[in-house]
């Protein structure tokens, strides 16, 4: 039987600092824009995020086939959704400023997504965990 424990501490590490590229996306608004370090305001911008983010990973098997393709395909799922219903929670924005909100939020997240993939690199030392064939 294979030993599994060297590919999944790449890819837990991978799941955990996913995470928190979002988490620190969420954080960066908020400094962005102003608002103080209110839990209730963290709150109602990280949850839908991060909810959204971990039901699709494992719908889509972020995790289970890590790699670029399936970063991108959990991405262009889950943050849409995210924050569609971020929006309708907070009750804004609306309208040509959802829009602009929409296009910061896809590439900001798709930045900090990717920094946390750079930094997952660094921290395995290796790229994504070798996939074993059947």
């Amino acid at each position: 039987m294979p030993d599994t424990r060297s590919s999944r501490g790449p890819v837990i590490v991978m799941a955990v600092l996913d995470v928190l590229a979002l988490l620190a996306f969420v954080v960066a608004g908020m400094r962005s824009h102003g608002e103080g370090a209110v839990a209730e305001h963290f709150l109602r911008n990280a949850v839908p995020l991060v909810v959204s983010w971990i039901a699709f990973a494992m719908v889509l098997g972020t995790y289970r086939r890590p790699g670029f393709a399936t970063l991108w395909r959990t991405w262009l799922v889950a943050i849409p959704i995210a924050l569609v219903v971020r929006s309708v929670w907070v009750g804004s924005p609306t309208g040509a400023d959802f829009l602009t909100f929409f296009a910061v939020a896809m590439a900001f997240t798709a930045l900090f997504l990717l920094i946390g993939r750079g930094v997952t690199m660094l921290v395995t030392g290796r790229g994504y965990p070798e996939r074993r064939r059947a």
